[in-house]
């Protein structure tokens, strides 16, 4: 992409004619273009990448306004106009608590980018985004010396890369301690669930590239949310994620239950077979009906109307399929993103039941900081919010790859098969990076 200077300067023009306070937006037709490779390109330490289930994608680079607390995002959202959906913050909350391994990901971060450009299949758009809180005519000069710097897009390589070790925490002993607990009936009494997860940590030989890896990652999990963000220039989060977090269109809202794992078949006949007995699975049923049960009370909290709809459906990915089930409410015009993302996260496919006891417990016991994973990640306008649950994900630096995987631990869950669900369900991301990084040898 390489915008001519009649068309920067047109853009201009419609800021200009806009009001000079608050946030403001010009909007650009663009040549169709591959937003990744063009992504990969821009010599800018704020990049981030979004594509939902119906593959409409944005690619955006710097910041017009970053928010990092609550009370910051409240005031974003009383600002934001609720009849428009152009005017997007993108980012993400944490599960949890903070360590140095995710120093650039702070509790919560959303920004409005500097440019955005964003694919529907039909049309292309660059939207330029500015900030009038303070001093416009400075802000102009921002946007002009950000335009400046913006470079055309090259296609992406994919560099072969080897694992040089992997070490996963918990280990496979602590692992055994850690479901035993859980599973034990005098912990069950207060505890229903609780969502144990590993961390899989992979160092490799050469330079990993975080676009070029989540451009294959998302060929093989088309049917997921896919986002990249990169907030010093170094580390990237990124992820397929199946789970949606809710999706909200003025006071419509839709959330969905996603919990409950098989493998996939090596046949069409066994995948199917495999399929039917999910759908059977007591122990399964149980873990995707707790999910239900809590977000339909939170939701009844907050909202006019919920539906819960019945069916069970299959949700089949590349290595793993998962029980879904979706849920519709009708929410108060005056709840904000704010409000749904507390209220919401993290559910019960991510924590546990009850929250708090659950949440506690992963706390004490897993041995690392989840930082962004099992997080929520996405975008709020005044119109519409989407936000996607932050699994299946990968934190990237240049020679190293940490991925993350959960498993919901209920009554009669066996330690050994939720740790070859853990290896199922990091399998898709291990093998793009080198097949002997499935391999689990510790060092």
């Amino acid at each position: 992409m390489k915008l001519s200077d009649s068309q920067f300067e047109q853009a201009i023009r419609q800021l200009r004619q806009a009001p000079q306070h608050g946030f403001q937006q010009a909007c650009i037709k663009l040549a169709k273009l591959d937003l990744l490779a063009w992504l990969n390109q821009q010599q800018h330490s704020t990049r981030g990448y979004w594509k939902n289930k119906h593959q409409q994608q944005v690619a955006f680079v710097g910041a017009a306004k970053s928010i990092l607390n609550l009370e910051q995002l409240q005031s974003v959202c009383d600002q934001l106009d609720p009849a428009n959906n152009q005017l997007r913050f993108y980012g993400g909350i944490a599960f949890a608590r903070q360590s140095a391994l995710w120093s650039s990901f702070p509790q919560r971060r959303f920004i409005l980018p500097r440019f955005e450009i964003r694919c529907d299949g039909e049309y292309t758009r660059l939207f330029i985004n500015a900030n009038f809180e303070h001093q416009p005519e400075l802000e102009y000069q921002r946007i002009e010396k950000a335009f400046r710097a913006l470079k055309p897009s090259q296609a992406l390589q994919h560099a072969p890369l080897k694992a040089l070790s992997r070490q996963d925490q918990p280990s496979r002993q602590h692992w055994q301690r850690l479901v035993d607990q859980v599973t034990s009936e005098e912990f069950q009494q207060h505890t229903a669930k609780v969502v144990l997860s590993r961390q899989t940590n992979i160092q490799l030989n050469a330079e990993l590239n975080a676009f070029s890896l989540l451009k294959q990652w998302q060929q093989k999990e088309q049917n997921c949310y896919s986002f990249l963000f990169q907030f010093d220039g170094v580390s990237s989060f990124l992820g397929c994620s199946p789970e949606r977090l809710y999706s909200r269109e003025g006071s419509q809202l839709v959330s969905e239950a996603l919990a409950g794992t098989t493998p996939r078949g090596n046949t069409p006949e066994q995948d199917q077979q495999l399929g039917e007995q999910l759908l059977e699975d007591a122990k399964n049923q149980l873990e995707n009906q707790l999910v239900v049960d809590d977000l339909t009370r939170r939701l009844r909290e907050l909202s006019l109307h919920v539906r819960t709809l019945d069916e069970l459906q299959l949700v089949k990915l590349d290595r793993v399929q998962h029980l879904k089930r979706r849920i519709q409410a009708k929410i108060s015009p005056s709840l904000d993103d704010r409000s749904l993302l507390q209220a919401l996260h993290p559910t019960p496919a991510v924590g546990g039941l009850p929250r708090s006891s659950a949440v506690q417990f992963i706390l004490k016991n897993e041995g690392y900081a989840r930082g962004w994973y099992a997080g929520a990640v996405g975008w709020l306008s005044g119109a519409q919010s989407e936000f996607s649950v932050a699994i299946r994900s990968a934190l990237v630096t240049p020679q190293h790859l940490s991925t993350f995987a959960g498993a919901g631990i209920v009554a009669g869950s066996q330690a050994e098969q939720e740790w070859q669900e853990l290896n199922h369900k990091i399998a898709t991301v291990l093998q793009l990076v080198d097949e002997d990084a499935l391999l689990e040898k510790e060092h």
